[in-house]
């Protein structure tokens, strides 16, 4: 959905006069209403501390005198003031594109890093991309999210399965969905993955999770075989369950129970195997591929011992972290580690897809570098099933 540039709250901060001027006549020829201006972190933070509704979009220096962009920054992401984000600066990209992955890391959502002097259809172009968003790491109900309010959300089958289209980057056909658990709340709304899978983990909830978004691959897939429809479905594993030793009989059996083809299902395990009992997860991973399942290996490039992994597993995917993807389009230093997975994929007889596409800079990237797959907001952003079946057919026309 295209963005309203007339209800963005913005704000500018930038310690020269003209700058911050050249900015806020940028953003009301483009239809933004409401500019804030700051000369400093300090001043920004001391307005939006006040405020009733957070700024969406921030348009910042980094070398200003006072408290500098990069601490400002810092104090963003650990006081949830706003979740977006545009770098102008006229420093080395190399230091920008430091800032910017910090600014990612604390959660926030960089739209773009513009060079000074800035060009209107820069920003313009990064302001496009704004996508509103709940914060993962800013739990709308903390102290509500239990670990018995979650058992008995599992037991009612609250955790439901929502679908991320991968489309090919040759021709934009779709080519599967990544299947994602989701927690509709009746009270809280909707309860963030990153809020209850880390709860689910450490309390030995994961488990059945994973079981009801296989379950749902399954029924979803079985609709789309009637309509000859060829798509995959991934599915991530956690690593209790990849030390069960019977699990890939377990996958298998589902499958089968539910006329599933065994190929039309991908299992996605991180590279962080570093784990206990790495006989057992090896020795699954090596049966599922037995069994004519795929096998992805997510987050590609975040992990332990990357090279070691992909040496010993027989993956048919790699999917690249979603940090060298968004923003590698203007960052050579990305654009590099991009290129090479792509190729080291490539060599290996691997898909590759890319995580977190978010702006067409990228996407077009990708299609140079000759990556496989794409998935992300710029995609779509992870769908309830009649969402998906909407989408598929507005793609289709």
């Amino acid at each position: 959905m295209p963005v309203d540039f007339s209800t963005l709250r913005t704000m500018v901060v930038d310690d020269q006069p003209a700058q911050r001027a050249l900015v806020r006549e940028m953003l009301a020829a483009m239809g933004v209403r409401t500019v804030y201006e700051a000369d400093d972190g300090r001043a920004a933070l001391e307005q939006m501390t006040g405020m009733t509704r957070p700024v969406d979009v921030i348009v910042s220096d980094l070398d200003m005198p006072g408290m500098d962009g990069v601490e400002f920054i810092r104090h963003l992401g650990s006081r949830h003031l706003a979740s977006s984000l545009v770098l102008a600066s006229g420093m080395d990209p190399v230091l920008i594109g430091s800032v910017e992955a910090m600014a990612r890391v604390q959660g926030l959502q960089v739209l773009g890093t513009l060079q000074k002097p800035i060009r209107r259809e820069d920003l313009e172009r990064a302001l496009r991309s704004y996508i509103p968003y709940v914060r993962a790491d800013e739990p709308a109900h903390p102290e509500a999210i239990t670990e018995d309010l979650l058992r008995a959300a599992i037991d009612a089958r609250e955790i439901i399965a929502y679908f991320q289209p991968k489309v090919r980057i040759d021709d934009g056909r779709m080519a599967g969905v990544e299947v994602l658990a989701r927690w509709p709340h009746p009270e809280y709304g909707m309860i963030e993955p990153a809020q209850f899978i880390p709860l689910a983990e450490r309390d030995g909830l994961i488990e059945p999770i994973t079981w009801l978004m296989l379950e749902s691959a399954m029924l979803q897939a079985r609709r789309w075989q009637a309509h000859d429809r060829p798509w995959t479905l991934s599915v991530n594993l956690s690593l209790n369950h990849l030390e069960q030793t019977n699990v890939a009989d377990r996958i298998a059996d589902l499958a089968d129970e539910h006329g599933v083809p065994h190929q039309r299902l991908v299992l996605e395990v991180t590279e962080s195997l570093a784990a206990v009992n790495l006989a057992a997860i090896l020795g699954n991973l090596a049966r599922l591929r037995m069994k004519g399942f795929g096998v992805a290996i997510d987050d590609y490039g975040t992990g332990y011992s990357s090279l070691e992994q992909l040496s010993r597993i027989p993956f048919t995917e790699l999917k690249i972290d979603r940090s060298f993807v968004s923003g590698a389009s203007h960052r050579a230093t990305l654009r590099t580690i991009l290129g090479s997975s792509i190729e080291l994929a490539r060599q290996l007889h691997l898909e590759s897809v890319a995580e977190g596409v978010e702006t067409e800079a990228d996407l077009q990237l990708l299609r140079e570098l000759g990556c496989d797959l794409a998935q992300g907001q710029l995609i779509s952003p992870p769908l309830p099933e009649a969402d998906l079946e909407r989408w598929v057919s507005a793609r289709k026309g």
